[in-house]
């Protein structure tokens, strides 16, 4: 079973109760780090890189939604905002649009903290995902471009057909290691260089 590595932001009697509540799931949680200190967690959550911050909403140096929101900025994980009903009712209205925020009301149900912690972990891990795979489609269109471009630019200037303008790309990326893409932007690079002189 996967570990599931929290990091908590709150006294040392609110991480107890944590603590207390989350060994009674099924999941692996596995309590890191525990800080009291917004400022502090993100020195460290750069180097931990938990898989989930839960933290209380009246730290010593700001909010727990301040530091979510720098936590999301920094896309490293979810973070949980353990607050009051009326500070609760004020982070559901300043969270919106946020998908690595969640707001749990003291005090503490063992099962909202269980279940809305895995959820969280599951649709950031999802999300993670989605975005690598957004990222990899980028990069297969922006190399697609490139190779189609330079595929044009062999032909026109060398009289080749597709087929043979596209076999001089592979053989020239297999020959020097690189990879196609990096060839293609080469030879771009190059045929703009001469047009401007």
């Amino acid at each position: 079973m996967n570990k599931t590595n929290l990091l908590l932001v709150c006294s040392q009697k609110q991480a107890e109760e944590l603590k207390a509540l989350l060994s009674l799931s099924a999941n692996n949680f596995v309590i890191t780090h525990i800080e009291k200190s917004g400022n502090e967690v993100l020195r460290k959550v750069n180097q931990v890189l938990p898989d989930i911050v839960i933290t209380d909403y009246a730290l010593e140096d700001m909010t727990g939604y301040d530091l979510a929101v720098k936590i999301e900025e920094l896309k490293i994980c979810p973070t949980i905002i353990l607050a009051n009903s009326f500070q609760s009712d004020n982070i559901d209205e300043l969270k919106k649009g946020s998908l690595d925020i969640f707001c749990i009301t003291k005090p503490i149900n063992k099962q909202v903290l269980i279940h809305t912690t895995e959820l969280a972990v599951r649709l950031s891990h999802k999300f993670r995902d989605m975005e690598q795979k957004v990222v990899n489609l980028q990069y297969q269109i922006e190399e697609r471009k490139n190779v189609d471009r330079a595929r044009g630019i062999l032909m026109k200037k060398f009289n080749m057909d597709e087929e043979a303008a596209y076999n001089n790309l592979r053989k020239k990326a297999m020959d020097s290691g690189r990879t196609i893409n990096d060839i293609a932007k080469t030879i771009i690079q190059l045929f703009e260089k001469f047009k401007e002189e």
